[in-house]
């Protein structure tokens, strides 16, 4: 639906919700294909793509605190019922991702870390290592399966099928472990982050939550901690953006009945013209215009040019 030209740009916009990507040769046009389920706990997708370059740097990470787990199914690239399950690979979206290349035909799924519970910092030490051994390929032709067959699933099959997922992945993936993880030293910045946007999360409703005081919850010193939100424009910045994401999500769970000013007033801002202002910035349309598209306005299901990049950024916000 786009010009040979523009297909890069607007595929890197979907892509962008997570990653940062660069073409890693110049043609035209960009072919690439992806598809989104979303299973109320998880999201799943299938894309098939000519080669580019991703990476999640410490910018990335500070700044939009996504606090994720995906888990992306390497496949040959064959057509999708003869596609074979190559690799598992398990992607820790609150580290840094070093610059690779994503792979012609892949499934990925992501869940919040939060349904990992305990086990969610044992599985992070696997972060980008490729895993091959039977109980990976196991779990890997279970997100196939899922993928392939979950647009059809009804009533509350697709909860049901989400809910289950993180004991599997922790059953299939822990008990494998390579010994390379275990050595895997935790750099202290990342440390601090995780800590941080902890923090932050658990304080998104308190007028205390500030600069001062998370430096105090972390033991930095001001400049400490400046230094350490540096590459996401400050730490004032990145609790701006946290409530604006905490305020979407409150957003769509609260539906209808949910007065915005009661929202306002939830995540602090001082009034609601304030926080009409602040959200309309950081998400692009004003709050009763983001609760239309998100419960399901015609508009943002209408398969318009770029409607699946409102829509996925939206969904993973409010996973």
């Amino acid at each position: 639906m786009f010009a040979p030209e523009e297909q890069f740009d607007h595929f890197s916009l979907r892509i962008g919700s997570m990653f940062d990507m660069e073409r890693s040769r110049v043609v035209q046009p960009f072919e690439a294909a992806i598809e989104s389920i979303h299973f109320g706990s998880m999201l799943v997708s299938r894309m098939r793509t000519q080669p580019f370059v991703y990476d999640r740097q410490r910018r990335r990470v500070a700044s939009d605190l996504i606090d994720h787990i995906m888990i992306r199914v390497d496949l040959e690239n064959g057509p999708d019922h003869r596609s074979r399950p190559l690799a598992l690979v398990l992607i820790d979206l609150a580290q840094v991702s070093e610059r690779n290349v994503t792979p012609r035909h892949n499934i990925s799924v992501v869940l919040p870390r939060r349904l990992f519970g305990k086990d969610a910092d044992a599985l992070a030490r696997l972060h980008q290592i490729p895993l091959s051994h039977p109980s990976a390929l196991f779990l890997a032709d279970h997100l196939v399966s899922v993928m392939s067959h979950g647009a059809g699933l009804e009533g509350e099959v697709p909860r049901a099928i989400g809910a289950m997922l993180p004991s599997l992945v922790v059953n299939c993936l822990l008990g494998q472990r390579p010994l390379a993880a275990d050595s895997h030293k935790a750099d202290l910045e990342l440390v601090l982050l995780s800590k941080a946007r902890q923090t932050i999360n658990e304080q998104l409703c308190s007028q205390q939550l500030s600069p001062a005081m998370l430096a105090r919850q972390l033991g930095l010193s001001r400049s400490s901690l400046y230094r350490l939100f540096e590459p996401a424009g400050g730490v004032a910045k990145v609790i701006r953006e946290a409530r604006m994401r905490a305020a979407a999500r409150a957003i769509v769970e609260g539906g209808t009945g949910l007065r915005l000013g009661d929202v306002a007033d939830r995540f602090c801002f001082s009034s609601d013209a304030q926080f009409s202002s602040s959200f309309k910035a950081y998400h692009g349309c004003s709050p009763s215009e983001f609760r239309a598209s998100a419960l399901g306005d015609k508009t943002a299901a209408s398969g318009l040019p770029g409607t699946d990049e409102r829509v996925f950024p939206t969904w993973l916000a409010n996973l």
